[in-house]
């Protein structure tokens, strides 16, 4: 996470650390939403409480507190419905997997593309080379058949089509 410099006069929000577990109260208190909403939003299953302290009261952690902050973002934008939060919530976890697969797949493509250390492609690079030849000759093949099946095709003379 990258540091912003703050003007004096702006208002940081806190970021609490990732180990810690709030009361309901303490959480009620840093996301500035009272603790019925909360437990409004619990039993509408758009935030849980942290795990294993269902049994002594409500606990919430780091991605809780994150997770309030945007029900209450979205909340201003969509009003009470419930439904609609969820599937924005549902939609933008969704998305934030297919990221992060997605950069996972890019750096593993990146290093499949190494040389080894005598500075001869990869068995993965070498590989792909043989795919892409493969598919250049087929494609090759496939303009061939093409010419051969609609007959003679007839040569224009470069200086003739400039005229």
């Amino acid at each position: 996470m990258a540091i912003v410099p703050v003007k004096s006069w702006e208002i940081q929000l806190f970021d609490p650390p990732e180990d810690v577990i709030y009361t309901i109260e303490s959480t009620s208190r840093l996301v500035d939403v009272s603790r019925r909403r909360i437990l409004v939003y619990c039993k509408h299953h758009l935030v849980s409480p942290a795990n294993g302290t269902a049994d002594h009261g409500y606990y919430f952690d780091r991605d809780a507190i994150h997770t309030l902050r945007r029900i209450e973002t979205l909340r201003t934008v969509c009003g009470d419905d419930s439904a609609g939060i969820k599937m924005i919530l549902d939609l933008t976890a969704a998305s934030e997997r297919l990221r992060a697969d997605i950069r996972l797949l890019s750096r593993t493509k990146s290093s499949s593309r190494c040389e080894t250390s005598d500075g001869k492609p990869s068995t993965a690079s070498r590989r792909r080379i043989n795919v892409k030849s493969k598919l250049t000759e087929k494609a090759k093949m496939s303009r061939d058949d093409d010419m051969k099946a609609s007959g003679p095709v007839a040569r224009v003379d470069p200086v003739a089509r400039r005229l």
